[in-house]
């Protein structure tokens, strides 16, 4: 008995790390919003430090994946919400150092989800409120679009034209489903996203 006291406050602890982890990450992903758009010092302090606490978090989930499975009921679209905001760190580093190795890291991350599928049982999250599978859903859709920018950056333009296929069919699940009148501005955004290929193809 004593044997499975210890493990369980050693699971309680691991709970509460990641609970404590998760919140911290995105009070300080929040605060990014506040800071000047120019000037160096403060930006690279505030950014240095929400990128240790994201990194922390992101190593912790993987060490504790299975506690965290079973008893905080952890799922893939939240490691896959981890994972982009982790890609929107580096590439908002990239928009300020213009420092490609960083838009390369923001590419590995967005690539990941993708290939992992963290986001694939999203819109059929049924333990979810329907608001807060719409909301999921939301984000999948700015994933994507946040994904194909990377892309075009890089000129990766075989894997711009698979993700502009893909985020297509998410936006006519997503507006059949939850919000049709979101159709006409995500729309909008498909068709600024085929322009810039259209302008960029030979």
């Amino acid at each position: 008995m004593a044997i499975m006291s210890e493990i369980e406050e050693q699971e309680r602890k691991i709970v509460n790390e990641f609970c404590h982890l998760l919140e911290k990450s995105k009070q300080l992903f929040n605060g990014l919003r506040d800071l000047p758009q120019y000037g160096h010092k403060q930006w690279q302090a505030y950014f240095g430090r929400t990128f240790d606490v994201y990194t922390k978090l992101w190593k912790f989930q993987q060490q504790h994946r299975q506690i965290l499975d079973i008893k905080y009921g952890l799922k893939r679209w939240q490691i896959g919400e981890i994972a982009s905001k982790i890609g929107q760190l580096y590439y908002h580093y990239y928009l300020r150092t213009s420092e490609t190795n960083y838009l390369n890291e923001a590419f590995s991350f967005y690539a990941a989800i993708r290939a992992r599928g963290y986001y694939s049982k999203a819109s059929k999250e049924e333990s979810l409120p329907y608001s807060h599978r719409s909301d999921l859903m939301v984000k999948k859709l700015r994933y994507y679009a946040r994904f194909i920018v990377v892309c075009l950056l890089l000129k990766k333009m075989k894997l711009v034209r698979d993700l502009v296929r893909e985020l297509a069919k998410q936006i006519d699940d997503y507006t059949a489903t939850y919000e049709p009148e979101d159709q006409l501005e995500w729309s909008l955004v498909l068709g600024e996203i085929k322009s810039f290929i259209d302008v960029g193809s030979p």
